[in-house]
């Protein structure tokens, strides 16, 4: 193994460190309060090498919402296109929640995503690749409503309402979790599901 090699390995390691201890904090404080000197300290290191890896903070919380993405759309592929409709919309919807609830502190940082479209000294590659998975996983979910609207399981209305009233309950309880005034819980878990069927099915 060469010196050139190691020193790549070093490279990516320390990378990864920052980004583990980027999460930490941005976990603890959210993105707006954490500064690259705060990372630098977490990692222990100097704030000149966070720049040697990031252009910015809102790079590596960039990296953090992608890597958040990719695991979940790896997940949606995995649910077969070939089961009834009704199968593939539970395993979906299980899969968000499980994403969510399995990891609260992920979620914390994901759900600042938002932020991120406001801010202007992202990297562009990072931003293309965010929008590249959230355009994926929005239409997957309107791909799903569309056809349980086409197999005539749910009501006729706006595929893009549909999917909005299932994302914000999910949100909802979501960010009830984050504050402490609900539990993750099957039963919890299952009263939301029943709550997004009873109100699309026919």
């Amino acid at each position: 193994m060469g010196v050139a090699d190691r020193r790549a390995r070093e490279f990516q390691r320390r990378e990864e460190d920052i980004i583990h201890a980027a999460f930490d904090l941005f976990a603890e404080y959210g993105i707006e309060y954490v500064t690259i000197d705060m990372i630098a300290e977490k990692a222990e290191v100097g704030k000149g090498t966070i720049y040697k890896h990031f252009t910015s903070k809102n790079d590596i919380f960039a990296i953090l919402i992608t890597r958040q993405g990719n695991d979940l759309i790896e997940k949606l592929k995995a649910v077969p296109a070939d089961a009834p409709v009704m199968v593939q919309i539970k395993k979906t919807m299980r899969i968000f929640w499980d994403l969510n609830v399995n990891d609260v502190r992920k979620f914390a940082v994901y759900r600042k995503c938002d932020h991120l479209l406001l801010m202007d000294d992202m990297a562009p590659e990072i931003l293309l690749e965010f929008e590249k998975q959230s355009n994926l996983k929005n239409q997957f979910i309107r791909d799903l409503i569309q056809k349980a609207v086409d197999e005539q399981i749910f009501k006729e209305d706006s595929v893009d309402n549909f999917a909005a009233a299932a994302v914000g309950l999910f949100y909802g309880v979501f960010d009830m979790i984050l504050s402490g005034e609900a539990e993750p819980s099957d039963a919890l878990y299952n009263l939301l599901e029943s709550m997004i069927f009873k109100g699309f099915m026919r």
